[in-house]
């Protein structure tokens, strides 16, 4: 398992969101064993941990860019649409 959670760290976002669409679909047709339906979930929520882990590097990424943009800004840019911290 600790293998896959390697392998699935490399993925891309897009890539991760298909591997996870899939193993939802395999889930939905209720085909699977109670093994095998166990491993997909696990296997699907180890996808989810990457995902959310990519849009949090995305979050903080934006806020840094945002950030330096409204500290470079002239002083009449209105900054109330700025994100949220």
């Amino acid at each position: 398992m600790e293998q896959q959670q390697e392998l699935d760290q490399k993925m891309t976002f897009e890539e991760a969101m298909e591997k996870l669409a899939t193993v939802v679909s395999d889930l939905e047709k209720g085909e699977l064993t109670l093994d095998e339906s166990l491993k997909a979930f696990e296997r699907g929520i180890g996808l989810l941990r990457v995902l959310i882990g990519e849009l949090n590097t995305f979050e903080e990424r934006v806020e840094v860019l945002m950030d330096d943009f409204y500290s470079e800004a002239p002083s009449w840019l209105d900054d109330s649409g700025r994100l949220s911290k």
